[in-house]
This record gives structure tokens, C-alpha cells and sequence, in this order.
């Protein structure tokens, strides 16, 4: 008999582990980097007047970071099956807050560009470190359970970020000087993780493989592609969607501040749904719980993108209530792979990621692109929920 995580069967302690302080941190660290990714959204329109920069432009710098991501991911998951996640994870904190400080010193384009892109060198550490974490000091019946949460330290993120920078801009009068302390609120985390968090006895447990052989060993499993397609749906909406959602909201003739606070709900909602549906939907039956929450994110984010008053505020608490549930499902699947295991999760992730980052950054790109072509956010938004409705057919075979 063997465990889901390829190994010996384990005993009763084993099947029962778990520790909570560390999914504490690992929260902390989620949250710090979405923090950073959702940071520029509510000041978009600021930035972009500042800077003299188009829609388009805008698109593609928001889209910046996903582009370093997509080369980064697998190298930073082979290294996290080869070494204890506790540095590695310091290190990307600190990458995290130098983009963010990097970019409140932009002056045009391709300075603002690069300073988001290097985002993408610290968020595939957090992408894939993070699984890792729970898949170490989690098993069992608590490891659905601390997927879920850790996840809500992104959605925590992105709502503090687009609810509350528009304030903190009026506060201290300037957009670069909120970027600056957002910064600084980053290091102060790397710091804590790096005094507080725990080395787990784990970590090369397995034998080693070589540099290239956890993510041959993955790629060929088919579940793990169809887990990989997936996913890349909830990358397209979380980071296409989301990106220009206060700017969306503007358009609709609301203020900067209304325009964050509403931009924030899906955020709020996605705290509930990535416990909730992943603690109990999956459970009892993955397959039909992702391809409900692919038809709902797809038919939401397209109600948002033309509805007004009641009807969009439930548009956007739907979408992100669903949307939100999508990677914690597809990463507690990968877990359950008997093929995968702790010591393969690192590569697993990294090609998840990897492949999710191509939505990623096609998101904001694509919806940047048609504003200028059609000065509406319908035709983009429609592109992405058509993609999402698609994501369908593969949802019907993924692993039960």
C-alpha cells in the first residue's frame, strides 16, 4: 500500500500531520506578494497620466512580470525539491519588496516595466515555495484544509491593496511614496519569516534526483497536464480580469476610491470560496466542481464588464468567489497525485506555474490591447470568458 505521496504507507502521526504556525507564515508570504501584484491596479490611471503611457503600455507592464515568471518558475521548483524552502523563500520575499521599491522610482515605460518584472523573479519562489510548505507539514485531512487558507492570504492581499492604496495615496499625497512603504510592510514579513519559520526534516527525505530529473519524472504524468491546462484558466481571469478591474469600475463613471472598494470585493468573496469549495467541493467531486466554478467566472467577469448597480456587485462577488477556489483545487490535485508527492511538488508547481503564467500575462495584454482598439473592456472581457467556458472539456477529465 502506498500514501499520496508515493511513498511507504505512512503511519497514523504521518497521515495527521500538521502545523499551523507555519501555514501562519506561509500566509504571510502569500499575502506580501499579491499585496505587491495588486498594488499598481487601483493607481493605474494615476501612473499611466504621470508617465505619458497608453492602455496598451499599461497592459503589457501589468503583464511584465508573468513574461520573467514563465523562465523562472521551473529552475525555482527544481531548486525547492533540492534545498530547504526556508531560504529560498526569504530571498523571494526580498525580490518581492525590491520590485515594489523599484517601481516607485519609474519614469516612463521601460523602467516601469522592468521594475514590475522583477516581481517575476520572487513570485515563482512564493508560487512554488508555498506549495511545498503545506505539502511538508501538512497531510491527510488537514491538507485540503491548509490549501484552502493559505491561499486566502492572496486573496487577503489583493483586497488590501485595491481597498485601501487609493487612501493611502490621498494620506501621504503621492503614489510613489505609498509604493515606498508598501516596500518597506514587505521586508518587515521576509524578516519575520526568516526569524520565526522552521526547517522541515522532510525536505530531502526522498532520495535526490538530478537537476532535470523531478521535471521529467512530472511531464510525464498525464494527470499533471490536465491539472496544468486547467489552471491556466484561473491565471487568465485572476490576473486579466482583476488588473483592470478599478480601472473597468472608472469607466463606469465611478470615483478612484468606490472604484477600489468595488474592485476589492472579489477579493473579499475569494477568502470564503478558496476555504469553502476546496475544504468541501472538491472533495466529494472535483471534476464537476471546476467545471461549475469555469462556467460561473466565465459568465461573471462578462455580467461585470456591462452591468451597473446590484446586479455588478453580484457579478463581481461571484466571479470572485469561484475564481478564487481554482488554484487551491487544481494544487491540492497535484498533491493527491501519487506520482507527484512532496519530493516531485516542487517541478509540479513550477510547470504549473509556468504554463499559468502564459495566462497570465496574456490577460492584461489582451484586455490593455482591445481598450485601445475598441475603447471598451466588453470585447476583452468577452476573450476571456470565452477561454474559460473552453477550459470545460479538459475539466471533464481531470483525476476524481
Amino acid at each position: 500500500m502506498t500514501s499520496t505521496l508515493g511513498g511507504p504507507s505512512p503511519s497514523r502521526a504521518d497521515e495527521d500531520r500538521h502545523d499551523w504556525g507555519m501555514l501562519a507564515l506561509a500566509w504571510l508570504l502569500y499575502f506580501s506578494f499579491t499585496f505587491t501584484v495588486a498594488s499598481l491596479f487601483p493607481i493605474v490611471g494615476r501612473v499611466r497620466e504621470d508617465l505619458g503611457l497608453s492602455y496598451a503600455a499599461i497592459g503589457v507592464v501589468l503583464g511584465g512580470w508573468q513574461l520573467v515568471y514563465l523562465v523562472a518558475a521551473i529552475p525555482v521548483g527544481m531548486l525547492v525539491d533540492r534545498v530547504q524552502p526556508k531560504p529560498v523563500l526569504f530571498v523571494g520575499t526580498l525580490l518581492v519588496a525590491a520590485s515594489q521599491l523599484c517601481r516607485s522610482y519609474a519614469d516612463g515605460f521601460l523602467t516601469l516595466f522592468l521594475s514590475v518584472a522583477l516581481l517575476g523573479l520572487g513570485g515563482p519562489v512564493m508560487s512554488v515555495g508555498l506549495p511545498k510548505v503545506v505539502s511538508e507539514w501538512f497531510a491527510g485531512r488537514h491538507r485540503p484544509l491548509a490549501a484552502g487558507i493559505y491561499v486566502t492570504g492572496a486573496q487577503m492581499g489583493h483586497l488590501v491593496a485595491l481597498a485601501g492604496t487609493s487612501l493611502v495615496v490621498v494620506l501621504v499625497g503621492d503614489w510613489r511614496v505609498t509604493l515606498r512603504i508598501y516596500a518597506a510592510v514587505v521586508v518587515v514579513i521576509a524578516l519575520v519569516w526568516l526569524v520565526l519559520s522552521k526547517a522541515s526534516d522532510r525536505t530531502g527525505a526522498e532520495p535526490p534526483t538530478a537537476v532535470l530529473g523531478g521535471l521529467r519524472h512530472v511531464v510525464r504524468i498525464p494527470a499533471v497536464w490536465l491539472i496544468v491546462v486547467v489552471g491556466f484558466s484561473g491565471f487568465l481571469a485572476s490576473h486579466g480580469y482583476r488588473s483592470w478591474l478599478p480601472e473597468m469600475m472608472g469607466s463606469k463613471g465611478m470615483s478612484a476610491t468606490t472604484a477600489g472598494l468595488v474592485a476589492a470585493v472579489p477579493a473579499l468573496c475569494g477568502l470564503f470560496g478558496s476555504i469553502l469549495i476546496v475544504r468541501f467541493g472538491s472533495r466529494r467531486d472535483r471534476r464537476s466542481t471546476v467545471v461549475c466554478l469555469l462556467a460561473v467566472v466565465g459568465a461573471a467577469m462578462l455580467v461585470a464588464a456591462w452591468a451597473t448597480g446590484p446586479l455588478l456587485l453580484v457579478a463581481v462577488a461571484a466571479e470572485g468567489f469561484c475564481a478564487a477556489a481554482l488554484m487551491p483545487t487544481m494544487m491540492n490535485a497535484l498533491m493527491d497525485l501519487r506520482e507527484v508527492g512532496a519530493g516531485h511538488m516542487g517541478a509540479a508547481a513550477g510547470l504549473y506555474f509556468t504554463v499559468g503564467e502564459m495566462g497570465g500575462f496574456a490577460g492584461p495584454a489582451v484586455i490593455g490591447a482591445m481598450v485601445s482598439l475598441t475603447g471598451s473592456f466588453l470585447a476583452g472581457i468577452l476573450v476571456l470568458s470565452l477561454v474559460m467556458w473552453a477550459m470545460i472539456v479538459p475539466a471533464w477529465r481531470l483525476p476524481a
